[in-house]
């Protein structure tokens, strides 16, 4: 039984580590007359999920990137390793940059920033879970060899950080989604997430200096994907520096460590 329960959690905490850079570029057009879209991916990161963020987002007027930044040996190499893409890409050379941020890839790209500045990135969305930000902690102390295994020193590493919010911008326009559900990996360790602390959903504790945000019902495995549901306000938010009027405001009035699809 406890084998079984091993490989189950395994295949839940897996993600797929051979995951190549995707990008999409329109050679009709130079840099400068374009917007870069750099997709930093979490430990959810894996080819079927590059595959869905690149066909979503390819036909959407921007050049995309999907960096395969994160490096097993270390946290301090993964910040170099993207440094060394944004250069070796000549990403200073478009119009402006946008992100999207998946949990770990926030902290790389805010460290990034503070070391060297804000360049030419005019827009951030930043996918943050209360829950899933747990994952790296939970995996360090209860399955420290799988961990390791599956992940190498990195996931050591980033249990140890805390994520630190960027000062406001005038020029930066930063939006903020929430994930509302826990993923099968933390409903299984709901009882030993809770503790590490009380449970904080509020964006005055997620991200103070915000343009915008919004609260979704997805889980983090859910944000690589379900585009049809988060795409729409993605989109908005980079052409208008804001979520859609129809945008939740309010976290879900429900359980985050129960199971729910609307």
């Amino acid at each position: 039984m406890n084998k079984i329960i091993s490989i189950l959690i395994c295949l839940i905490f897996c993600y797929n580590l051979s995951a190549n850079n995707r990008i999409y570029i329109d050679q009709n057009k130079r840099p400068g007359e374009k917007t870069a879209l750099i997709i930093l991916n979490g430990f959810g990161d894996s080819k079927k999920n590059r595959r869905i963020q690149l066909n979503y987002f390819k036909d959407k007027g921007m050049d995309i990137f999907i960096p395969k930044y994160k490096v097993r040996k270390s946290l301090n190499l993964s910040k170099e390793k993207f440094s060394k893409y944004y250069k070796d890409h000549e990403l200073d050379n478009y119009k402006e940059v946008f992100f999207l941020c998946y949990i770990i890839g926030g902290y790389v790209l805010n460290e990034f920033i503070r070391e060297k500045g804000i360049r030419n990135i005019k827009k951030i969305i930043y996918d943050r879970s209360p829950t899933q930000e747990r994952a790296a902690k939970i995996g360090v102390d209860k399955l420290p060899l799988l961990s390791r295994i599956m992940y190498g020193n990195i996931l050591f590493d980033f249990s140890k950080v805390k994520l630190k919010n960027l000062a406001k911008n005038k020029n930066l326009a930063v939006g903020v989604i929430i994930e509302n559900q826990a993923t099968s990996l933390m409903r299984f360790f709901e009882k030993a997430s809770m503790k590490y602390g009380e449970y904080s959903f509020s964006i005055y504790d997620i991200n103070t200096y915000n343009n915008d945000y919004f609260h979704t019902w997805l889980d983090h495995n859910m944000m690589y994907q379900r585009f049809d549901i988060i795409g729409a306000e993605i989109l908005n938010f980079y052409k208008y520096s804001k979520f859609t009027d129809v945008a939740k405001k309010e976290k879900y009035d429900w359980n985050p460590f129960k199971k729910v699809k609307l």
